[in-house]
């Protein structure tokens, strides 16, 4: 294949990639301007370094830990983040008030994830809401597995902690 055809299936993988790459964003950056921003960066430093992309790895674990590495970068030299985006649940079918109760929930879960450390927060947004297994996540953030379950289970400790008084009163 030519350099010109790799480029042209890198580019398309990017375009196909890249809704999914701004609702990572988002969910590690709590705020969609801060999230476009870094998919912007993350963006401009994949298509810098297309050519390190061999293929050996899904490509979207590679894009993820550019946008991974871009959104620590930012977090390093940037503003804090603010409270994680979760998506809309749908209402279909509930009552108005299960529908408000899980709202809250939702958006207090979203809050607490964003309060946690940064790898132990990469960790539980890639597990939780991109469904990766511990293999992906530890390719992504160049960790070892145990690393992942490591961290995964202390991020799932302190959200269970937090959220103790809330879920036994509900």
């Amino acid at each position: 294949m030519g350099v010109w055809d790799q480029r042209s299936t890198f580019d398309r993988q990017l375009k196909e990639h890249l809704p999914r790459a701004l609702r990572l964003a988002v969910r590690l950056t709590g705020d969609l301007d801060t999230a476009e921003e870094v998919v912007q960066e993350a963006m401009v430093r994949a298509s810098r370094s297309w050519k390190t992309y061999r293929g050996e790895a899904p490509f979207r674990g590679w894009l993820y830990r550019i946008v991974v590495n871009t959104f620590r970068d930012q977090l390093a030299h940037g503003p804090s983040t603010r409270a994680l985006v979760d998506e809309p649940l749908d209402s279909k079918g509930r009552q108005p008030s299960e529908f408000a109760m899980a709202r809250e929930l939702g958006e207090l879960v979203a809050a607490e994830i964003s309060e946690l450390p940064p790898r132990q927060r990469e960790v539980m947004v890639l597990s939780a809401f991109e469904a990766m297994e511990a293999g992906e996540i530890a390719l992504v953030l160049r960790i070892s597995e145990e690393s992942v379950y490591s961290n995964l289970h202390l991020a799932r400790t302190k959200l269970r902690r937090r959220l103790a008084h809330y879920l036994a009163e509900k």
